[in-house]
């Protein structure tokens, strides 16, 4: 009997254990690089936070833990001690492409261009609905930054360029002008919307924040989103924040603190999180089957003496 149970209970244990770490265990990768990516997604100082904050030791004010990152906010942010640079996403120019344009059928008179830097498209794309990743293309490569490259379709070729379909079987590599711009043609996508080398001087849905003309990017999405009824207007909604190296935690130290409501993805918040995460999560399987092998503890032992006693 007692070896029957413990049989049982042990193997229990063991499915339980396995069970719990192939669908509980943090197994997330861990970004490259020292870009901090931060969006919306709790709208207050939840759950998620919490655990990158215990990891890292920070003490929240509790007056902060609805403040998230505004339009005004980023002047500021742009200034911090180690931010080499700021990347936000253009709701007013992106949003159209993507929920509009991006379902009809009919080719528009004009090209719609998304240009992401090659460092954000590689790792930090998830969190947002920018239609950008290889998985598009039905052919060759995406644009690199600064070279004037282009992802295009067949469709848009034969309407804006005048392509046969002979033209078409051989059209990477091709230069085409377009809007004052010649641009060499790296992949067909598989829809109509075009892919354009990132060029911190030209918006095509990622603005990097300039002093001269930030003014301007802020009025635009914001009376873009009041019109459109967006519930928060006033925030940004993706916001990329390059540090210098070696800054990228005391940057986002400094974000928690001030912004707690902000959801984050960056090399430092994944693995100080991953590592938080896992070690809780590991005592409370231990803390389980401890327990459980101390009853099976009692229980062996009465059973024993049940023996005994019948001796």
């Amino acid at each position: 009997m007692s070896v029957l149970l413990t049989f049982i209970v042990i193997t229990g244990l063991f499915l339980f254990t396995y069970s719990q770490i192939t669908n509980g265990y943090c197994t997330d990768t861990i970004p490259p690089g020292s870009i901090i990516a931060a969006y919306q997604a709790d709208y207050t100082y939840g759950d998620l936070n919490s655990i990158y904050v215990r990891g890292a030791g920070l003490d929240i004010d509790p007056e902060n833990y609805n403040r998230m990152i505004s339009y005004e906010d980023i002047p500021y942010i742009a200034s911090i001690e180690g931010v080499e640079k700021v990347i936000l996403y253009d709701s007013s120019y992106l949003d159209p492409i993507i929920y509009t344009t991006a379902g009809e059928d009919r080719l528009r008179d004009k090209l719609n261009l998304i240009a992401v830097p090659e460092s954000i498209a590689q790792d930090y794309l998830h969190q947002t609905a920018i239609p950008y990743r290889t998985e598009y293309l039905e052919e060759g490569r995406l644009p690199r930054d600064d070279a004037h490259e282009i992802t295009i379709s067949k469709k848009l070729l034969k309407k804006h360029f005048a392509y046969t379909d002979e033209m078409l079987t051989r059209a990477i590599g091709n230069k085409i002008n377009y809007d004052n711009e010649t641009y060499t043609i790296v992949g067909i996508n598989s829809y109509n919307i075009c892919y354009t080398s990132f060029d911190a001087k030209r918006n095509y849905g990622l603005y990097q924040y300039d002093v001269g003309t930030f003014k301007e990017f802020i009025n635009r999405n914001k009376d873009y989103k009041k019109t459109n009824d967006y519930f928060y207007p006033e925030y940004a909604n993706e916001i990329f924040i390059y540090t210098e190296d070696g800054a990228e935690k005391s940057v986002l130290d400094k974000l928690f603190q001030e912004y707690p409501a902000e959801n984050y993805i960056s090399s430092e918040y994944v693995s100080v999180w991953k590592k938080t995460f896992n070690e809780s999560f590991l005592r409370k399987i231990i803390v389980i089957n401890s327990i459980v092998l101390a009853l099976l503890g009692v229980i062996l032992l009465f059973l024993n003496k049940r023996v005994i006693s019948k001796i």
